[in-house]
């Protein structure tokens, strides 16, 4: 039942959502602009109620805005924007620091898209691998490791479809697209 209610959301985030923001590395000084593109990752009524982190190095998140539904954005060090259910931030936090993922399901919304990363190694600093992915959403977790073996798994996929990123890795999670193609 958990996997048909993810999959829902899913089908109704690809149906509905539209590009809030064009992606740039910048990360925002001052709060206004931080939390506008913080939430830009999410829908308009999953953002606006979000509790809003900024991160620092090992995920030392300092609250600029406490939310109300149990929805997290923040941007990434990189400049990505990304908005996170409860396992999602757990999830997020055990990738910043090396630690343990959750054995539980978590959902991500990045719908502006990513900077790109290489996708054999979370930590990797070099560009192999590369990808860089369009506006999308993420399963992590406990369903995204069930569910792997249905989705390609490639070292180089192709993100405008469904894919399997860090494939064998304990972080690896579902890449689901939002756009589907469309752009670029």
């Amino acid at each position: 039942m958990k996997r048909l209610y993810i999959l829902a959301s899913v089908s109704l985030v690809l149906s509905t959502s539209s590009i809030a923001a064009e992606l740039t590395a910048e990360i925002p000084k001052g709060d206004p602009e931080f939390i506008a593109k913080a939430i830009s990752a999410a829908p308009a009524d999953i953002g606006k109620d979000a509790t809003i982190i900024r991160l620092a190095d090992g995920f030392n998140p300092t609250t600029v805005r406490e939310g109300k539904n149990g929805w997290t954005c923040a941007i990434d060090l990189d400049g990505g924007p990304w908005c996170a259910d409860v396992v999602g931030v757990e999830w997020f936090r055990a990738v910043y620091t090396q630690g343990e993922p959750p054995d539980k399901t978590g959902f991500v919304y990045m719908m502006v898209g990513d900077m790109g990363t290489s996708n054999h190694d979370p930590y990797a600093t070099d560009k192999s691998h590369w990808v860089q992915t369009g506006p999308h959403v993420m399963i992590v977790g406990k369903a995204a490791h069930e569910m792997a073996a249905s989705y390609p798994n490639k070292m180089d996929p192709d993100p405008s479809h469904p894919y399997v990123m860090f494939p064998g890795n304990k972080y690896q999670h579902l890449m689901l697209p939002a756009d589907m193609g469309h752009s670029k």
